[in-house]
Formats: C-alpha cells, structure tokens, sequence
C-alpha cells in the first residue's frame, strides 16, 4: 500500500543572490528547488525545536540548582565519612 502525501503550493519572495545558491545547492544534490527548500526547512524546524528544547532543560537545571547545592552541602560530611573509611587516601 503506498501512502501520497499531498504538497501544497506556496509563493516565497528571495533575493535573486539566495536563488542563485538554491538552484546551485539543488543542482550539487541533485534535488529540485522545491525539494531543497523543503528539507531545509524541515531541519531549520526541527533545530528551533531542539533549541527550544535546550532552553527547557536550561531553565529546569538553573531552577534546580540551590536545591541541589544544598543537597550535596548537607551530605558532604557523610560523604567524606565514606571515602575516608572506603576509600582512604595512601601516602
């Protein structure tokens, strides 16, 4: 069973310098022009996704971050308690 997508047309305006390239860059890939824009702006989306994403992540590390500090200032002497006795340092 094959599956059809179905494309819409849309009408963008570029600079005749940026045509230029796309036709050059289609032409080296051996795409069309259509094809060229498309995929590239399938990855221009998905980078503002995964940058998006980084914020999040970004966002939630640095909300995090006293708590965390606080949890490793809590439990430094009992830290230090177990590598002295595990883990004791030879001289």
């Amino acid at each position: 069973m094959s599956t059809v997508t179905t494309m819409q047309r849309i009408i963008v305006t570029i600079p005749p310098g940026l045509l230029s390239q796309v036709e050059e860059a289609a032409a080296k890939l051996n795409f069309s022009r259509s094809r060229l824009v498309r995929e590239a702006l399938e990855q221009y989306i998905e980078a503002q996704r995964r940058q998006e994403l980084r914020e999040l992540l970004k966002e939630g590390y640095l909300y995090r971050a006293e708590e965390s500090r606080q949890l490793a200032q809590e439990f430094f002497v009992a830290e230090q308690e177990a590598w002295d006795r595990y883990a004791p340092w030879e001289e």
